[in-house]
């Protein structure tokens, strides 16, 4: 006799025995057997591969946050840089002030010297750092304000094109002086791999938003009167 099984209801039906069912009726002995649907489940799921229950039983909120999270902003980059370069010149500070403590040796003088030292030219290189990541800020910030004052002219609106276009113009010369201090800062090491990687970040975030200017004054000269 073979299984008959509804798997569709909580409790499947399993008869067994040598009868048989001719038009709805029962020839011979039949047993019958409920058997839970869990019982079903278990079974459906062994003979699926783990990895692929696995990913049947991912949330689609937790693939899209994987697909939402990118690289860090130009904001965020320089937060992380003011609070780097603020801990190491603090960290300085205080390892300098023990220089002077009264209960100190002559030796413990020296290290601390020295200590000092070393953790304020780490913090030398971090504002190279920092500066770095203004220039690319004020980049960003330049590139937009100039979409927008080729935007705002475009529609007609001479006052918010000027206004938008001097305020590039002024995130630019930041850039710019950043660029400088980020090149300064890394010629007093030597051009290291660190320093020369933060001037190249910071001249090319400067020469991105001179390039904006330029394109924006280009368009709206015109309109503005060549300013």
């Amino acid at each position: 006799m073979p299984d008959t099984t509804d798997p569709r209801n909580n409790a499947g039906q399993s008869n067994t025995g040598p009868g048989v069912f001719i038009a709805g009726n029962v020839y011979g002995d039949v047993s019958n057997q409920q058997i839970p649907y869990s019982h079903y489940r278990r079974a459906e799921e062994a003979r699926v591969p783990p990895g692929q229950q696995r990913n049947e039983k991912a949330s689609p909120e937790e693939d899209q946050s994987d697909e939402d999270e990118g690289p860090p902003g130009p904001g965020q980059i320089f937060i992380g840089w003011c609070f780097a370069t603020y801990m190491a010149f603090g960290m300085a500070g205080m390892v300098s002030m023990r220089v002077f403590a009264p209960q100190q040796s002559t030796w413990g003088r020296v290290g601390m010297a020295f200590l000092a030292v070393g953790i304020a030219a780490g913090g030398v290189t971090v504002l190279a750092l920092l500066c770095a990541a203004l220039a690319e800020l004020c980049a960003s910030g330049t590139a937009n304000a100039a979409d927008s004052a080729r935007r705002r002219g475009a529609q007609g609106q001479r006052a918010a094109a000027r206004l938008n276009l001097r305020y590039a113009a002024l995130a630019g010369s930041v850039a710019r002086t950043s660029a400088v201090l980020t090149g300064f800062i890394a010629g007093l090491f030597g051009f290291l791999a660190i320093g020369k990687n933060a001037a190249d970040r910071a001249h090319d975030a400067c020469e991105a938003a001179e390039a904006e200017i330029a394109k924006a004054r280009e368009e709206l000269g015109e309109s503005l009167g060549g300013r």
